[in-house]
């Protein structure tokens, strides 16, 4: 069985066909998603209609997909959140009723059973969207707690922009990186091509170009109404997240 694992889209179009375009290469049977499909991206409805047209196995709920949800009871105390609301509304404005409301029942977490290889996929950790697990970077006491009780032979999460493949405590973590922007120093989208066979699972991150350049123009011209998309640009640009 081989299985493309996908995650962090942030709305990249361009970044997303090179991805489907290589998956589509690579004989795979099955596609799971990891979260955060929409926001921080120039084309969120596109890369939603693109991504539905693979038929994923699953589709986790990310952090930022829940933030369209909280528009209405979002309040602004300062220049910095009206900023962030004007890109909260760019994204879902730019989205068709039915995509957001799918988008929100993604699930936060999901089991499955992958060729006798017990697998939990969610988009941080999972009990939270926004706990990144990190390969050189010790679970919380509470998250090591939690973990223990999960009977799982693979945990596949993203959120951390960051390509990953380890094992801590007897479960093994796998992060596809980021398709629409890294922050591992490589500024190529990734993904995970997980091949499972007699219940040993074997992973390739894979990177792939695509006219990035053209991206980032078009990022450019987005900055003047929307200048968040500056921190955007910054991890495009160097494959690293902006300084505060």
């Amino acid at each position: 069985m081989r299985v493309a694992v996908l995650g962090d889209i942030h709305g990249n179009l361009r970044a997303l066909e090179a991805v489907l375009a290589d998956v589509k290469t690579s004989d795979v049977d099955q596609s799971i998603f990891l979260g955060d499909l929409v926001y921080n991206g120039l084309d969120p409805q596109l890369c939603y209609d693109l991504l539905m047209e693979t038929k994923p196995l699953v589709c986790i709920k990310g952090n930022t997909d829940e933030y369209l949800e909280h528009i209405p009871t979002f309040v602004t105390k300062n220049q910095d959140d009206e900023q962030l609301l004007k890109l909260y509304k760019y994204t879902s404005i730019r989205m068709e009723d039915e995509a957001k409301a799918t988008v929100a029942a993604f699930k936060a977490r999901e089991n499955l059973d992958l060729d006798g290889v017990s697998v939990l996929a969610c988009h941080g950790s999972p009990y939270s969207s926004t706990e990144g697990i990190f390969e050189r970077t010790p679970f919380a006491p509470l998250l090591s707690k939690q973990l223990a009780t999960e009977k799982v032979d693979v945990v596949l999460n993203a959120h951390t922009h960051v390509p990953a493949d380890f094992t801590r405590d007897g479960i093994r973590f796998i992060n596809p990186g980021a398709i629409g922007y890294s922050f591992d120093g490589d500024t190529r989208p990734s993904w995970a091509l997980l091949t499972i066979e007699k219940g040993v699972v074997t992973t390739r991150i894979r990177r792939v170009e695509y006219d990035i350049n053209r991206y980032k123009i078009e990022v450019e011209h987005a900055i003047q109404s929307f200048p968040l998309f500056k921190g955007l640009l910054y991890a495009l640009d160097h494959g690293r997240m902006m300084s505060p």
